[in-house]
């Protein structure tokens, strides 16, 4: 596991993907016993992370209300919809924007 970078906060550490595989349970354990993040970097660029599970059912947790939050919203202004099936269709078909409405 490498130290931290300068710029990151002391219950963050950063690791290449290539040094993660051969110290991930090390890394799960730091996760679950300092609650912090490691962080996955690919040639210098953040591109995962190991966060506690916790954080990610809370995030979980709060995707799915700004999505109820959203579709409630949309359902309030008493528009017309297009059904799922249709609205792929066309957009596989190019031509999205131009079916009829449901």
């Amino acid at each position: 596991m490498t130290a931290a970078a300068p710029h990151t906060p002391p219950n963050q550490v950063e690791v290449t993907v290539t040094d993660a595989r051969a110290v991930l349970p090390e890394l799960i354990d730091t996760v679950i016993r300092d609650g912090g993040v490691v962080y996955l970097t690919r040639y210098g660029r953040r591109v995962g992370a190991v966060v506690p599970a916790e954080v990610a059912e809370r995030f979980e947790l709060w995707e799915d209300a700004y999505w109820s939050h959203r579709a409630a919203e949309v359902l309030q202004r008493d528009e017309p919809t297009v059904p799922w099936d249709q609205a792929v269709a066309e957009l596989e078909a190019g031509d999205a924007g131009t079916g009829a409405r449901a």
